[in-house]
């Protein structure tokens, strides 16, 4: 009798384990609600890509006004150099410019990184898209690099002047003594000299960064082709990037001889003092709004990568929710 008590409860526990673990019945699905859901997801969307154009032509709009100006500036200091009453002062501007055009490169690179590392991962933002900005921040690059080497190399080169002048003579006890001095051009060409030289030198160093960092990342890369195992998208990917290397790697290259091997032109016009003082009041106030442009046009632009992620997103799922209906009929068909 009590083997058959126990044995009755047990059958009667696994039945009601066996209850317990029945998973509940799927709710009916809402179909209208499905299908109105695509609509409203396109409306969604809709709405989205209009304010995605909306910021990308605000954004276009500032760069371009922002690359007018330095664009200009670039222009009028290359033309300009010191003379004796300057000093030194046109010299330091362009310093001035060089280094703040060689930190936004930095801040390309940075961004170009961002970009190339988000193509490599699964996204919904097609290749295409990312391609092109990755191409504008390489021409971006590629475009402060030449203004850069515009300033540097509209640095007076050496020139021969001669050391001293002669500025009077006399007579003394019979003999003829010729007065003389140094001369005021051969100052002013030895402090252009050394300007010159010292922002060629600095140059050079970050031309050898540049060239060390792109052949370690070309070499990283090169090794990743030949010995890891990589996916179709992956190698794809890395080797367009190589060729991308290798053209900056040529391009550096030729930038590193053009500094190396200066010519004797330097720039053209000499300003005087005054001209030269009203100059750097002009850039202090120029760089002050290009600064906040500049840093304007990075926070638009994260905005605008942002919202495009989100567009794609949203098209993604858009087309899931399609898909679902074109496999699921109607539940009256």
């Amino acid at each position: 009798m009590h083997k058959h008590t126990t044995a009755f409860g047990i059958l009667s526990l696994s039945l009601v384990a066996g209850m317990a673990q029945t998973p509940p019945a799927a709710p009916p699905v809402d179909y209208a609600a499905r299908v109105q859901s695509v609509t409203n997801l396109k409306q969604h969307i809709a709405q989205r890509e209009e304010r995605f154009d909306a910021l990308k032509k605000d954004l276009l709009a500032l760069d371009g006004r922002v690359e007018k100006q330095i664009d200009d500036i670039v222009k009028n200091l290359a033309s300009l150099r010191d003379s004796n009453d300057s000093k030194t002062r046109v010299a330091n501007v362009k310093g001035d410019v060089i280094d703040a055009l060689v930190r936004t490169i930095y801040i390309y690179r940075q961004k170009r990184v961002d970009v190339f590392e988000q193509m490599r991962k699964d996204t919904n933002v097609p290749k295409e898209e990312l391609e092109k900005t990755l191409n504008t921040f390489d021409e971006r690059i590629g475009k402060r690099i030449t203004q850069v080497m515009d300033l540097a190399k509209s640095f007076p080169g050496y020139q021969d002047v001669n050391k001293y002048e002669s500025y009077g003579s006399s007579y003394s006890n019979g003999w003829y003594q010729e007065n003389s001095r140094i001369s005021d051009d051969y100052k002013k060409n030895r402090r252009a000299n050394t300007a010159g030289r010292v922002e060629r030198r600095d140059l050079l160093q970050e031309l050898d960064k540049a060239l060390d960092r792109n052949k370690s990342r070309r070499a990283s890369i090169a090794d990743a082709l030949a010995n890891r195992k990589l996916s179709d998208k992956e190698r794809s990917l890395q080797q367009e990037e190589l060729g991308r290397i290798d053209a900056v790697i040529d391009n550096l290259k030729a930038d590193r001889r053009q500094l190396a091997l200066p010519s004797n032109s330097g720039a053209g016009r000499e300003i005087g003092l005054d001209e030269a003082h009203d100059a750097e009041k002009l850039l202090d106030d120029e760089r002050a709004d290009l600064a906040r442009d500049f840093w304007d046009i990075m926070r638009k632009y994260t905005e605008l990568s942002g919202e495009r992620t989100r567009i794609f997103n949203l098209k993604a799922n858009l087309t899931a929710r399609e898909e679902w209906l074109q496999k699921n009929p109607p539940p009256d068909k």
